[in-house]
This record gives structure tokens, C-alpha cells and sequence, in this order.
């Protein structure tokens, strides 16, 4: 059963049960206000019944007619149907009756003084509801009483016809407003239904859903919501993606480039095994078994690295100056490569948000890249020409334009399998991954013969 099908149904319940409750108390009232009235009326005229008969009694009594003359007056007066639709008991026997109904006498009414005064009761029986007005008539004699019964099955049968025509009524009210309910619920339900379907659409793999909604209530923030987490989604399942065919172009670089060096491990380990070498053969054998070995120790150590970086491992972001880290990365430079000149070029400084580590990682490799593609004497610098911009330029032998594009490429080294230093291919992967964790932009210049020159923009981490 749909929402909008269980809101009706709830509606129709609600209303019905209102509806009986009004209902009822309504032709409760009704009969009660119309039995009120009915015995007023029927009570007055008990009273002028009695009270004539009483002056009857009184005024022949004193006239000096005996009281057997006078009650043969009044019983000629009931056969004359003056007193028409009353009842005459003396001693529980039937002096006069000009109604339609028999009273059955109880001789406990002398004793719990029952219609010792004028009262009524209602009684019920066969479909017919009766109310009986009586009381004792000291001044006639002791056991006489006077009844009057009044039939009032009709009101009875008014209230019945009311509370029907009321329930006619009502339901036909409650049938209207359940469906003017439903449709009202359903109409405004009706975004729920597209954003059903564009749930659906996104649990089939379409990310690119988006839900289009101009109502400014419940449903439209609902709307706005799912839009927001869907293209959250999107990126998200992009970025996973684009992690996904990283990591396989990483292992699949990384199984090409293991090869060699195993091949070559292997291959001198069989040859020491099974071959008798001399002396200075044996020798090369172990010192390219330990290069080999030392490579892939060190490839090892750059892929954890390089993996820590992807998971934002171990990363303390606290507030440095540039110009400090910048010497730092310069000072060590200088003693990994004596040889070069390093010469620091700073108009400024600012503050930057960073991981200190990093960020003398990140520039002594640029520093090493430029000391390898330069010859012994020639300048490097390091220098910070305005707020929020690092560079470090060499004056070596520069890249091609086709080079450009493939260098921050995993494992991808110029000059064969080993390098032209020995390099392992990984070290600008490392750095752009340095550089994105700082939110910063890496750009690469470079001209054949004319040196490189790398900048990094630090946009939203620096302060001046």
C-alpha cells in the first residue's frame, strides 16, 4: 500500500470515529431535549388532571354528598373520557381506565414510598419506549393513585432517523475528504516518486542524475539534498576511479620495472651457483647482485613513501616561514652535491601552512633534479620572487616538449632502464602528491639546452 493510500485510510478512520462519537452524542441530546420537553408537557398536564379531579372530590365533598357519590362522579367523568389516556388504582385494582395500557401494581410502592409525589420513569419494551407519570391520592384514599402513560417511541424514532440521516451525511463527508486528501498528499508526494526513481538510477550506476524541482518546501530541500549527495557520489565514485586505473598503471609500471633487476639477480645467483668464475669475475657478479638488490631496496622505500603520501599518513600541518625551509633544502643540497653552486634568491617571505618534512623533501628534489641535469660549476636557485610562489631553476641541459608531458608519470626516467643517475622514476610523483596535500600548483618549464624551471603557487595555504 502506498504512502498517499495510508493517509486516506488513516484520514477515513480518524473521521468515522469522530463522526460516531458526534454522532451519537448528537442524537443523545436530541432525544434527551425532546424527552424533556416531551415530559414538561405531560407533567403539566398530569397536574391539571389531578388537580381537577382533586376539585372535583373537594367541591362535591363539600356539597355534602358522600365520598361513594363523589367517586361515582369522577368515575362517570373518566367513562366520559374526560380524563381520556388515565389510570385509576385503588388497592392495586383498576377503578377507571381510559388508556391504552395495563400498570401492574407493587405493593412495595406504600412501604419505599414510591409516587408518594408526582414522578415519572421510563420504561422500554417490544421496540416502544413508554414514560409513566403517577402519585398517590391521600384526599381520594390511601391506596388510590393516578397514572398517566404517554407513548414516546416516536421521538425515539426521530432521534433513530436523525443519527441515519447523519450518518449518511457524514460518510459521504468522510469519503470526499479522504480522497481530496489523498489527492492533495499525493500530489505533493509527487517529487518523493521522481526521487525514487532517481535513487534507482543512481543504485544502476548513473551518477550523472540529477533531480529538478522549484518547490521551496519539505520536497524541495529534499530535492536539493539529493542533488548535493549525488554529485558528492559522482566525484567521489570519479575519484575512486581515477585511484583505481592509477594504481594499475603504478603496478603494472611496478612489475615492468622489477623485472630487470630480478632478472639480473637471478641470473648472476644461477651463474655463481653453477659456473666456476674466477676471482674478479665472482666479484662483478656480487657487486651487480648488490646494486641490483639495492635497487629494488630503494624502490621499495619510494613506493611506501609514495603510498603514505595517498593516505595522508603521519602529516603535521603547522604554520612555517618559506624562506627558512627554502634554506634548509638549499644548505643540504650544497652538501649532497659539493660541486654545484646553490644560491638562494629571495625579495621575500611569507607563511606557510605545511608539513615541514615534506615541503624540504619536496624542494630538495627539485634542487637533486636540477644538480643532475647540470654540470659541475653551473647555478641553481632557489628563490621566492613574491607571496605564496617558490621556484627553483637550473641552467642544465633542459627537456623537449614531448618530455614535458610524461615526467610526473610514475617510474618514467629518461635514458633506459636505469637511468642516466640512477634515478628511480618516481620522485615527481612524489612531489605533485606533496604539492596537491599543500594545495598547491606544480608547473614544469623547461627548454633544450636553456635548463627547467619549476614554480610551485601556494593559493590558499600562505599568509604574507
Amino acid at each position: 500500500m502506498k504512502l498517499y493510500q495510508k493517509i486516506m485510510l488513516f484520514i477515513f478512520l480518524i473521521l468515522a470515529v469522530c463522526g460516531g462519537i458526534c454522532g451519537w452524542v448528537l442524537g443523545m441530546s436530541y432525544e434527551k431535549r425532546q424527552i424533556s420537553e416531551a415530559a414538561f408537557a405531560e407533567l403539566q398536564s398530569y397536574e391539571s388532571a389531578k388537580y381537577t379531579m382533586e376539585w372535583i372530590f373537594r367541591s362535591e365533598t363539600a356539597a355534602e354528598n358522600s365520598r361513594e357519590i363523589t367517586r361515582l362522579i369522577i368515575k362517570q367523568m373518566f367513562a366520559q373520557e374526560i380524563f381520556e389516556g388515565y389510570l385509576w388504582l385503588e388497592d392495586g385494582k383498576v377503578v377507571c381506565d381510559s388508556s391504552d395500557y395495563e400498570i401492574i401494581w407493587n405493593p412495595d410502592w406504600k412501604t419505599k414510598g414510591k409516587f408518594e409525589e408526582t414522578e415519572y420513569v421510563m420504561e422500554q419494551g417490544e421496540g416502544e419506549y413508554r414514560m409513566v407519570i403517577g402519585s398517590r391520592l391521600p384526599w381520594l384514599g390511601e391506596g388510590d393513585y393516578l397514572f398517566s402513560v404517554r407513548d414516546l417511541t416516536e421521538i425515539h424514532g426521530e432521534a433513530e432517523d436523525l443519527l441515519r440521516q447523519f450518518a449518511f451525511i457524514w460518510f459521504f463527508f468522510m469519503t470526499a475528504a479522504s480522497l481530496f486528501v489523498a489527492a492533495a498528499v499525493k500530489l505533493v508526494l509527487k517529487p518523493v516518486g521522481t526521487l525514487e526513481r532517481a535513487a534507482m538510477e543512481v543504485s544502476r550506476g548513473n551518477y550523472s542524475i540529477r533531480v529538478h524541482g522549484s518547490r521551496r518546501d519539505e520536497t524541495g530541500k529534499l530535492a536539493e539534498a539529493f542533488n548535493v549527495m549525488a554529485g558528492q557520489v559522482e566525484e567521489r565514485i570519479q575519484e575512486l576511479t581515477r585511484a583505481g586505473e592509477e594504481k594499475e598503471r603504478l603496478l603494472g609500471s611496478l612489475a615492468h620495472e622489477m623485472r630487470t633487476p630480478m632478472t639480473s639477480i637471478v641470473g648472476y645467483s644461477d651463474t655463481l651457483l653453477h659456473v666456476k668464475l674466477g676471482e674478479r669475475e665472482k666479484q662483478r657478479a656480487l657487486q651487480n647482485i648488490y646494486e641490483q638488490a639495492g635497487y629494488l631496496q630503494r624502490l621499495s622505500a619510494k613506493l611506501m613513501e609514495l603510498i603514505a603520501l595517498h593516505q595522508n599518513e603521519s602529516i603535521s600541518m603547522e604554520k612555517h616561514s618559506a624562506k627558512a625551509i627554502l634554506e634548509k633544502a638549499l644548505r643540504m643540497a650544497e652538501r649532497r652535491w659539493p660541486d654545484r653552486e646553490f644560491v638562494l634568491c629571495a625579495k621575500t617571505d611569507f607563511s606557510l601552512q605545511g608539513d615541514a618534512d615534506l615541503l624540504v623533501s619536496l624542494f630538495v628534489n627539485f634542487l637533486d633534479n636540477g644538480a643532475k641535469a647540470s654540470l659541475p660549476g653551473q647555478e641553481i636557485r632557489g628563490g621566492i620572487p613574491q607571496a605564496g610562489t617558490v621556484f627553483v631553476r637550473d641552467f642544465g641541459k633542459g627537456m623537449e616538449e614531448e618530455e614535458l608531458t610524461k615526467i610526473r608519470e610514475p617510474f618514467y626516467r629518461k635514458g633506459g632502464p636505469a637511468g642516466e643517475n640512477g634515478g628511480l622514476g618516481l620522485g615527481l610523483s612524489i612531489c605533485q602528491q606533496i604539492a596537491c596535500l599543500h594545495g598547491a600548483d606544480l608547473q614544469i618549464e623547461s627548454r633544450k639546452g636553456r635548463g627547467t624551471k619549476v614554480s610551485l603557487y601556494f593559493y590558499n595555504s600562505f599568509t604574507e
